[in-house]
């Protein structure tokens, strides 16, 4: 008998011991495996989850949640490139000033067919242009200012809801940024109360893109099908609450006021407001809003024009030939209300005499002058020139008064008064008034007897008790209280 040969049952104990070893090690690798695929799945749903994400009219980009650049989230805030944005939402982006015609950065402007929109980096105010050069601008004013990052010019979401007239939202939990737009909007409401009419198609293109608007505050212009007259309602539960009755043969929604232009039977127009106060009787033949801040109004009734405030109170009264700046007469980009200048004078035109009237009511300048403004630039070399009507910087408005000259010939002589006083600040004795815009800078410059002045210059130099006014002696420049 052979001692050294195996034992068969400890050898097969042996490779048994050497399976369950190897399923273990199996197991455990199986498990192993699970937990690192669970741990890679938790991670690539909370990176999913984490990406920044946006939502176009019921649609996520992909494009734009990609986009560098397009979004920046800073403490809970979205700021929206405004020239990025503008090809996801149907609108054209220029840089600089809307008229200025320079590559200004720190400005913007935007357009789509119904409107212009422009933007000033550091500025609370973006203005809306109508397309229809009849209509006025109007100037709204926004939660936070347009700030320049780099080459780009971003706004706060408020901002963009207001510029490009949707809705916008953001969800931190899921770092997603909504946009609703204005025509889908308009859309779904049509879908989803198809009984009342919405359409506004009777009223012209612009009257309807208007209308629209009502819908992102809420509110709807509705057809009555049986009278076909006009009234608005609002949304409650989605329910449709009657805040306007449907008996006006036109109803246009005023963004600027949130109130809305009505017109009657028999086409007088008057202004109710979107709580269904009447604000104004429909009394006149036309109604356009001048400043929805001051609160302001251009009226007619039998082609005569004045101007009431909200509460029906005339400001001007119907005296005159005509109100305001008389379209396309001037030169100046920074005129963006030619019915109030530096938000306070009101131009009158009376037997081609012109004047000024403050926003309360009161005269400033009695109506004797040949023009406001001015446009006879002398020597118009420089690029960028352009003739003025105001300069900002220090309140005053140009007007103009015709004298004879030695040669017994009609001369055009400007001056300077104040926006606010009426005072004149600098005599009518100049050749013109000009502004220069360079290096993205704009200079305002007088002009008199060959010589050319600094405006702003030349006025804090005046200003200065110490100084001893070398310039002041010229009779061209010399201050006077009055005209």
């Amino acid at each position: 008998m052979d001692l050294m040969e195996e034992n068969p049952i400890k050898e097969k104990e042996k490779k048994n011991s050497t399976l369950k070893v190897w399923l273990i090690i199996v197991i455990i690798l199986m498990v192993l495996l699970v937990v690192a695929a669970g741990c890679i799945w938790y991670y690539a749903q909370t990176l999913k989850t984490n990406l920044f994400k946006v939502v176009i009219d019921g649609v996520s980009s992909t494009k734009a949640s990609n986009q560098e650049g397009l979004f920046i989230v800073e403490n809970g805030k979205v700021y929206t490139s405004i020239s990025d944005i503008c090809s996801y939402l149907g609108y054209n982006f220029y840089r600089g000033g809307y008229r200025q015609y320079t590559e200004d950065r720190t400005k913007c402007y935007i357009n789509n067919s119904r409107e212009i929109v422009t933007f000033a980096s550091g500025s609370k105010e973006i203005v809306k242009y109508p397309a229809d050069v009849n209509e006025l601008p109007q100037n709204f004013e926004i939660d936070e200012e347009v700030i320049l990052k780099g080459e780009r010019l971003y706004i706060d979401s408020q901002g963009l809801a207001k510029a490009f007239n949707l809705i916008v939202s953001y969800e931190a939990e899921n770092n997603t940024v909504t946009i609703t737009a204005l025509p889908y909007l308009t859309a779904y409401y049509e879908k989803t109360y198809p009984d009342i009419s919405l359409e506004n198609s009777d009223f012209g293109d612009d009257v309807k893109f208007n209308n629209e608007k009502a819908l992102l505050k809420n509110l709807v212009v509705i057809k009555d099908l049986a009278t076909e007259l006009y009234g608005v309602s609002t949304f409650d539960d989605n329910q449709l609450v009657p805040v306007i009755s449907a008996r006006y043969a036109q109803v246009e929604y005023m963004e600027g006021t949130n109130d809305f232009i009505v017109t009657t039977e028999d086409k007088k127009v008057g202004i109710i407001g979107s709580d269904g106060i009447t604000k104004v009787r429909p009394d006149y033949d036309t109604i356009d809003i001048i400043d929805r801040n001051v609160g302001l109004y251009l009226v007619s009734n039998q082609n005569k024009q004045s101007v009431i405030n909200i509460n029906g109170k005339i400001i001007v009264h119907p005296d005159y030939d005509s109100i305001g700046l008389d379209s396309g007469s001037y030169e100046d980009p920074n005129v963006t209300n030619r019915f109030l200048l530096l938000g306070n004078c009101i131009p009158v035109k009376l037997n081609n005499k012109w004047g000024l009237i403050d926003k309360n009511g009161e005269t400033i300048l009695q109506v004797q002058c040949d023009g406001i403004g001015c446009n006879e630039v002398t020597d118009k070399v420089e690029k960028n020139t352009n003739g003025i009507v105001f300069v900002p910087d220090i309140q005053g408005i140009v007007v103009e008064l015709d004298a004879i000259s030695a040669d017994n010939k009609k001369e055009k002589k400007y001056g300077i008064i104040n926006a606010m006083t009426g005072q004149l600040m600098i005599n009518t004795v100049l050749d013109s008034v000009y502004s220069v815009t360079t290096e993205e800078v704009t200079r305002y410059y007088m002009t008199s007897g060959g010589q050319v002045y600094n405006i702003i210059d030349w006025w804090e130099q005046q200003r200065k008790p110490s100084s001893t006014n070398e310039t002041s002696t010229e009779n061209a420049v010399e201050n006077e209280t009055n005209l």
